[in-house]
């Protein structure tokens, strides 16, 4: 069974194909402001890297969200375009449940990700993935108010700190994550939306 992984949420864009527990191919690289030149033709390169069609592959999973509106806004045009060439159900993924996923810690972990000036993305998990604490938009306080609670193993897209908790950055473990979204709900390719948790400041502006 094979896999297509889209996730350009953030500023990097990764695209895999991953067979079981197998990387067919993967591409990561850190795009700012090039998600709309580079996603489409690398997504073109990784089925090319590993020798197959896109007939081929088996589910598209699309990280669709929270993350920058842009980029999300990209990942999941391209996996709707995909989906509707190949006849395929798209996977929708967490950006802030991927990051815990691949921590992979016998703890509580929280998955933290800026957000604008001092806001967050940010949800708390069990070991086993399960939310504690909802995916919701939190600004600083409320994410030190979450970590004086929970006390929780922290990880995000970078190492830094946050009051007095270490944020540890993690890298996505693309096999781990598809192997633990393989059974999760599908969606028509037409269904899949991208998952802002909160509007974009134009229009909040405009609000």
């Amino acid at each position: 069974m094979i896999s297509l992984f889209i996730d350009t949420s953030l500023v990097n864009v990764s695209i895999s194909l991953i067979k079981d527990n197998d990387v067919l191919s993967l591409i990561s690289e850190d795009m700012p402001n090039m998600h709309s030149i580079y996603a489409t033709k690398f997504v073109k390169d990784a089925l090319d890297n590993a020798g197959i069609d896109a007939n081929q592959v088996d589910n598209i999973m699309v990280v669709n969200g929270p993350g920058s509106f842009t980029g999300v806004r990209i990942g999941v045009t391209i996996a709707k375009t995909y989906g509707f060439l190949i006849n395929k159900y798209i996977t929708p993924v967490s950006s802030l449940k991927s990051l815990a996923i691949s921590a992979h810690k016998d703890e509580i972990m929280m998955s933290l990700i800026p957000a604008n000036k001092s806001n967050y993305y940010v949800s708390i998990y069990d070991k086993d993935y399960n939310e504690i604490v909802e995916e919701q938009f939190a600004s600083r306080d409320t994410v030190i108010q979450l970590c004086d609670k929970y006390n929780p193993y922290i990880v995000g897209v970078d190492t830094s700190v946050i009051g007095k908790y270490k944020i540890n950055k993690q890298k996505l473990d693309i096999v781990r994550i598809v192997n633990y979204y393989i059974d999760k709900e599908k969606v028509n390719y037409y269904k899949i939306l991208p998952n802002y948790l909160k509007l974009p400041q134009a229009l909040e502006d405009k609000k």
